[in-house]
């Protein structure tokens, strides 16, 4: 009893701040260990082809996605007035639909060319399922961004793990029924979807009401006043998130559907650590950094966090490196054999990559965001050309190992130059 005491003081005494981050970090870490616990039967389940084609929709998905607002999300959180903050809101709405009706007009008279492009034949059939998915993703990301302004913090964590929750039952339950199709994949992520909304509704939807002495604000006035996220931010987004949701879609075009699947679950168990470990550690850092850059100690801060990282993972990807295969097989099922060999062989990119990625935030506190994008640039194009490669040795193996060892090369350099410039801002005679 006095330790649940000394925790309930202990939780007490946090900034309100800090709680928020508790919060949204305790939604992720159950979202993921959720999601890993149903990992085993899904993918008993549902064959890697399956997972392959699923690979492929969530890819597109992502790929539009991230700019289904075309970034005006971002701004909702800005204005000191709410009523400002609500018409951005009801601004990404609107574009929202527009996005998702072309993409739907552009797969309605040209998906199937697409999708036969990407070896991805079988979600032709379903390709109505891709707009319904952005317009719902839309309406998710723009509201979720109120609900950061409006700091109702318990609704976005439960917003991380009701879609799983939902996802996974009916997955699940149509697989035992016997539907262990793609359709029933796609159906399961459109019922996760609708459930966020219904999480999200019972906040947002009574404000949608008219209310008398609300400021009205100008469509044309807000698209102009925030117009850089759309002429700026939407290239940085599009490019850090082709590097990521590139990679499924050309392994499904280059190596087959089975290939796409064992990439996506290793990936899967890949980045958990990130979800789970470094989503906290980023989130201090960030908050942290900038304020180490004007006391002179951002270098040895990000050198401290950098160690802390590598001691938090190294053993997990020393675990992956050495057993990847047969803990895939025990865990996953014998059909999981390869992506377990992927996972071993994505395990020195994997610990780089993890280790790096929360430094790259040291490019816009020290005002080098054109370090970043070169970075992205050369990120994405290594990748292309890593698995490319393996494609003209008619390899997959190949491919991934040259993923890995581009990747590991190009995060080393990037940690490097975050480093350097952490070093430099330390040094400099004044910060701006």
């Amino acid at each position: 009893m006095h330790a649940i005491d000394a925790i309930k003081q202990k939780l007490k005494g946090l900034s309100g701040d800090n709680k928020s981050v508790l919060t949204l970090v305790g939604g992720t870490v159950v979202a993921q260990g959720l999601s890993f616990l149903f990992s085993p039967i899904t993918t008993r389940l549902f064959s890697p082809e399956v997972f392959g084609d699923l690979s492929v929709f969530t890819s597109i998905t992502g790929i539009v996605g991230v700019v289904v607002c075309l970034r005006y999300e971002l701004a909702i959180v800005l204005p000191q007035d709410d009523d400002e903050g609500f018409s951005l809101l009801k601004l990404c709405f609107i574009f929202t639909s527009f996005v998702s009706v072309v993409t739907g007009l552009v797969l309605l008279f040209g998906g199937e060319a697409i999708y036969t492009k990407f070896g991805a034949k079988n979600l032709a059939g379903y390709w109505y399922y891709v707009p319904i998915s952005l317009f719902l993703t839309g309406i998710i990301q723009a509201s979720n961004y109120w609900l950061t302004r409006t700091r109702q913090f318990t609704v976005l964590s439960w917003n991380k793990v009701v879609p799983v929750i939902a996802v996974n039952l009916v997955s699940i339950g149509l697989g035992f029924a016997g539907n262990r199709d793609i359709g029933a994949r796609l159906f399961a992520i459109l019922v996760s979807n609708i459930a966020n909304i219904a999480v999200i509704a019972r906040v947002v939807a009574p404000e949608l009401k008219p209310k008398k002495h609300a400021r009205k604000y100008s469509y044309r006035e807000l698209i102009g006043r925030y117009k850089n996220f759309l002429v700026y931010d939407i290239w940085g987004a599009l490019l850090n998130n082709l590097s990521w949701m590139l990679v499924p879609i050309l392994m499904n075009a280059y190596y087959g559907s089975n290939a796409a699947g064992q990439y996506s679950i290793g990936m899967r168990v890949i980045q958990m650590p990130a979800s789970l470990i470094g989503a906290s550690i980023s989130q201090v850092f960030l908050k942290n950094a900038s304020e180490k850059r004007y006391s002179k100690t951002l270098y040895p801060y990000c050198i401290e966090t950098t160690k802390k990282l590598f001691k938090y993972t190294a053993p997990i990807v020393i675990v992956l490196l050495l057993l990847g295969k047969p803990v895939f097989h025990f865990v996953f099922g014998d059909k999981w054999d390869l992506a377990g060999v992927y996972t071993q062989i994505l395990a020195p990119w994997a610990l780089l990559w993890f280790c790096a990625s929360p430094m790259h935030s040291v490019f816009t506190i020290t005002q080098k965001q054109n370090v970043y994008l070169v970075f992205s640039i050369v990120n994405l194009a290594t990748r292309f050309l890593s698995l490319y490669l393996g494609k003209m040795m008619n390899s997959d193996i190949w491919g991934i190992a040259f993923f890995s060892i581009s990747g590991f090369i190009v995060y080393g350099i990037s940690l490097i130059l975050a480093l350097r410039e952490a070093k430099k801002s330390d040094l400099s005679p004044a910060n701006s």
